[in-house]
């Protein structure tokens, strides 16, 4: 079931929508693409915040992902 309403789970402080298979796929390219072009990890962190609205623990993932995938 997809929705776009806000979820509060049990031991959560903020609601979040879930993105969507497509929504992860772009932002794993924008990480991809903002190390490659050497954006500090502050500046991609900024960028996340003001474009996807993520919180930095996410952030932390898709670069990890990123980082990961570099190679391949």
């Amino acid at each position: 079931m997809t929705t776009k309403q806000q979820i509060i789970r049990p031991g959560q402080c903020k609601p979040y929508v879930k993105a969507t298979r497509k929504e992860v796929r772009q932002r794993l390219k924008a990480a991809a693409v903002l190390e490659d072009c050497g954006w500090e990890t502050s500046s991609i962190y900024w960028f996340f915040q003001e474009v996807f609205g993520v919180e930095s623990r996410q952030i932390a993932r898709y670069i990890a992902h990123a980082r990961a995938h570099e190679g391949a």
